[in-house]
């Protein structure tokens, strides 16, 4: 792994699909012990499912490797929803799913949202952890999932 590499992060790119289709699944099998692929449609092509239909999905980089990513679509009017957070394994606790999620709420707070939601199981800890650090409040559960809420920063033009 490249540590004193910078991370670039940049939307989905034809060049980097494949890697982050393939970080993606793997997180997927680490924490579930099996991986079932028809589950994930969104993953077979991740431009046409995010950028096509107008939403942002982020990828960051170090040097050419796709490492972390991060997507934002639309809940309703007034919310983002994050989804598809997630960091290859030999580059975690290096900060990187801070600064996707930055990113992230950037672009919910350009799209003039006031409030961001995502959900994750309940029982993992280090991600509900990682969320609540990030200002991100448990809201409910739905079966083995916590949803949680931040309300974004607005600012109004005179």
């Amino acid at each position: 792994m490249e540590t004193s590499s910078v991370l670039k992060i940049e939307p989905i790119s034809e060049q980097n699909q494949a890697q982050v289709r393939q970080f993606v699944l793997d997180g997927l099998a680490e924490h579930f012990g099996f991986l079932d692929t028809t589950l994930n449609p969104d993953l077979h092509n991740i431009i046409d499912h995010y950028t096509n239909q107008g939403h942002v999905f982020l990828v960051g980089t170090v040097g050419n490797e796709a490492v972390c990513c991060g997507a934002l679509i639309p809940y309703d009017d007034h919310t983002g929803r994050i989804v598809r957070m997630s960091v290859k394994k030999t580059y975690r606790r290096h900060g990187y799913a801070s600064r996707i999620i930055e990113a992230l709420e950037k672009f919910a707070m350009h799209k003039s949202y006031s409030s961001i939601i995502l959900k994750t199981l309940a029982h993992w800890e280090d991600a509900v952890g990682f969320y609540q650090s990030k200002g991100y409040e448990q809201n409910r559960l739905e079966g083995d999932s916590v949803v949680m809420t931040k309300a974004l920063l607005t600012t109004k033009s005179c």
